[in-house]
């Protein structure tokens, strides 16, 4: 579980975007509940991969070459209780570049506050096989380190 407080400042993240926060994102109870939090996640990541990756030698989009990206692992920190209706702001940035992933770190903030923090881990391949990633898109993924990692 990632309880890395520097991910739940607004100020780190260099890549934004929003969700709305859906009547059926509830629990029983009235608070929008751990599935619909890890799905404003992947709307975070994958809005960032396809702003970031697809224009630069591809990350997650399958290309004519068979390169992809998959999601490989996510650690959530779960940090405010939410309720609907409303947007979330969702904020994204590079953590690490290895050699055919990257680990990207990323939060929703609702109201002003940051309701669930996470790191993720997206993994290049071709086939089934990992696939380097190219001076291009490290060069363009470099821009979007978070600040202080």
């Amino acid at each position: 579980m990632s309880r890395d407080k520097r991910l739940q400042d607004r100020s780190i993240y260099p890549h934004w975007c929003t969700d709305t926060v859906r009547f059926s994102d509830q629990d029983a109870a009235g608070h929008v509940n751990n599935v619909a939090l890890c799905a404003y996640l992947e709307t975070a990541r994958l809005t960032f991969i396809r702003d970031v990756g697809t224009m630069n030698g591809g990350m997650m989009a399958r290309g004519e070459d068979g390169v992809r990206g998959i999601s490989a692992g996510m650690n959530v920190s779960f940090l405010a209780e939410s309720h609907w209706p409303g947007q979330v702001e969702l904020g994204t940035g590079v953590i690490n570049i290895g050699t055919s992933s990257i680990t990207v770190g990323s939060a929703a903030f609702k109201d002003g506050t940051c309701i669930v923090a996470a790191e993720m881990t997206v993994v290049r391949l071709k086939g089934k096989t990992p696939h380097p990633i190219g001076p291009e898109l490290r060069a363009a993924l470099e821009k979007y380190r978070l600040k202080g990692f």
